[in-house]
């Protein structure tokens, strides 16, 4: 099912269960990709705040990156839109509190005071963020807090799980995004990863200073060509039969007969995808359906809220030809994505914690279970994959000799491209 902005469409990995198989588990994978946005249509106006680390680490380079990439926000910022700038080490100051973007100069003027200091009070720039974007929100405003950091946060509130509390709290009950930006090889990427995750938003790794413009204005652009808000996907599973061992792609809340996925805002040519992964508890003799609804705002075209609904039928069958011939085969290669991903990240963890064997099991898992598919199917997407369990093999073993900042370094590199893999990005 689809409208003109938002391609919506799900499958079940097959839509027969066959009652001969040891088969205990079923597959749904359900994605939706945006269409162009109009040339002629007006953007949805912004409501964001800039949240610059300017602790003692960040000196040279890096703070001078990040005022060039605050003055390309300035600069393609409008009157219509809100902007705030935040600065902290220890201590948090407001550079800029949250107003139209209408004097430029002023503002471009008020980024060049920004200077290197202190610690790394993370947890208190971030929260003048969100009480920024929250002084000046509106409905049909895309509400949003930009994070950089180039490391460690030890000042304030500093326990990861604490911090994707706050992030998830403020994404759901106020309704304002988080991105994050990690910088160098110091930062926790686990944290800023998950920050992001549980926060509605994007996670992006900058290795480079010189490459801060570029980042921000990536997100950007995503930003000042969102198509749809409030993007919302609620599954309804008959858990007589049923139960959900694990969703991949995007954080969900699990009940007891329902899932739901908060997509938030959705980009131009954007697409998001899950799969989630079900436990059969007992034998499938009667037709059983899964009811799926996509709820958002079209923000360029009707400009109301819609609603499309898919229902997936899993029937039952003793008919093995029948079974076999009715694989999915898009959801099938998402399948191998989704699990060969996880089992990467997993490896990935392993190796932050200098577990070798441990991470060669789990590499190993990972290899095997995507070859299983590669030779079926003619995936980009699987390829790609592949390619990296690849070549994070060929380096496992020169990691354990790697100097700290190094093996830093590749590990950042590493976890930034399945996370980008698991986006669809």
């Amino acid at each position: 099912m689809s409208s003109n902005i938002l391609q919506f469409s799900a499958h079940l990995d097959n839509a027969y269960f066959f009652r001969g198989s040891n088969k205990r588990e079923v597959f749904l994978y359900a994605t939706l990709k945006a269409g162009k946005a109009p040339t002629t249509q007006e953007r949805v106006p912004l409501n964001i705040s800039l949240v610059v680390d300017r602790s003692g680490s960040m000196q040279g380079d890096k703070l001078n990156y990040v005022k060039k990439a605050v003055d390309f926000v300035i600069d393609n910022l409008n009157a219509s839109d809100y902007l705030s700038i935040v600065q902290y080490d220890n201590e948090v100051d407001v550079v800029s509190a949250s107003a139209t973007v209408t004097h430029k100069a002023n503002l471009h003027q008020k980024v060049k005071t920004i200077e290197a200091r202190g610690m790394t009070n993370l947890s208190g720039g971030m929260l003048e963020g969100y009480t920024q974007v929250k002084n000046t929100q509106q409905s049909g405003f895309v509400n949003r807090t930009l994070l950089l950091s180039d490391g460690l946060a030890n000042q304030g509130i500093t326990d990861p799980q604490r911090l994707q509390q706050i992030a998830q709290k403020k994404f759901r009950e106020q309704g304002i995004a988080l991105s994050t930006f990690g910088v160098g090889a110091d930062f926790n990427e686990s944290l800023m990863t998950q920050l992001s995750e549980f926060g509605g938003a994007n996670y992006y790794f900058i290795d480079k200073p010189d490459k801060i413009p570029q980042i921000f204005a990536q997100e950007l652009e995503g930003l000042l060509s969102v198509v749809a808000q409030n993007t919302k996907l609620t599954l309804q599973f008959p858990n007589t039969h049923f139960r959900p061992t694990k969703v991949y792609g995007y954080p969900a809340s699990i009940g007891r007969s329902d899932i739901t996925v908060n997509f938030n805002d959705v980009f131009a040519e954007e697409e998001k995808a899950i799969l989630i992964a079900f436990e059969v508890l007992q034998p499938i003799d009667e037709t059983q359906n899964f009811k799926l609804q996509l709820q958002y705002e079209d923000v360029v075209e009707k400009l109301e809220t819609i609603e499309e609904e898919l229902v997936l039928s899993l029937q039952s069958t003793q008919n093995k030809e029948q079974y076999e011939a009715s694989v999915h085969a898009i959801a099938i290669q998402n399948v191998a994505l989704f699990v060969s991903n996880d089992l990467y990240e997993q490896c990935l963890a392993a190796v932050d914690k200098r577990q070798y064997d441990k991470a060669k099991s789990l590499l190993k898992q990972a290899k095997t279970y995507i070859e299983a598919y590669i030779k079926l199917y003619a995936s980009e997407e699987l390829q790609r994959q592949y390619e990296q369990i690849l070549e994070y093999e060929s380096k496992l073993e020169s990691l354990k000799e790697m100097p700290k900042a190094d093996f830093m370094m590749a590990q950042k590199f590493s976890k930034s491209a399945n996370y980008m893999s698991r986006k669809k990005r």
